[in-house]
């Protein structure tokens, strides 16, 4: 007859030894810790995968009235663009300056993403709004802040609404930089990077890990 109590006992230890081994080595977790990323990494996926297998436009639009169309929302749709298409399957972007001089002849308003689609032959339009831009906190921290909202217009469904995020506020660094650590030009050049990454992680798998080193080059 097979002792219940003895086998339980045994299995039980056959758990707890190496537990026990790795609980008191710090090194030991550590490198447990670096084996499990390795394996399975940080990856999360995206809020939104409807944009692998199409051609899409990327319409940045805003109401910060100190800027115009050729500097934020040119640079922000044009480096979505460059990391969409980075970072997307079997995705075809439809040139920035094309969406930008379709915008100049005919002007802008949300009802004429599907007219924009069929016109620039994308699948599907991605309208980014960006409203109360900043990058100052008071007179001696930069710290850049934003209203986000994006869109996915899907133009073969006759531009229904495919997907909505925000509006959000974004902001960066948590706690703000003092301003003499660096020009306007440079904080809002970080600031740009940090806010397109944001609107790139809602469409495309992304590392947590590499937030947290991006964040971390600034706090």
């Amino acid at each position: 007859m097979v002792n219940k109590k003895n086998g339980f006992t045994r299995r039980a230890m056959m758990l707890v030894l190496p537990l026990a081994i790795l609980t008191t080595s710090t090194g030991c977790i550590r490198q447990m810790a670096q084996l499990l990323y390795v394996i399975k990494g940080h990856e999360v996926p995206a809020d939104y995968d409807g944009l692998e297998d199409s051609r899409i436009a990327v319409v940045c639009v805003s109401d910060a009235s100190a800027y115009g169309p050729d500097t934020l929302t040119y640079s922000i749709a044009r480096n979505v663009s460059v990391k969409l298409a980075k970072g997307l399957k079997d995705t075809e972007i439809v040139g920035p300056a094309k969406v930008e001089n379709w915008i100049d002849r005919n002007g802008w308003d949300p009802v004429e993403a599907t007219t924009l689609g069929e016109d620039l032959e994308a699948d599907k339009v991605l309208v980014i709004e960006i409203g109360s831009y900043s990058i100052h906190d008071g007179v001696t921290l930069h710290k850049g802040s934003a209203d986000l909202t994006c869109t996915v217009y899907d133009v073969k469904k006759d531009g229904q609404v495919s997907y909505v995020h925000g509006p959000e506020v974004f902001s960066f660094p948590k706690n703000g930089r003092p301003s003499i650590q660096s020009s306007d030009r440079q904080f809002e050049a970080f600031f740009l990077a940090r806010l397109t990454d944001r609107i790139t992680r809602l469409f495309v798998m992304s590392d947590k890990m590499d937030t947290f080193a991006n964040d971390a080059i600034m706090n």
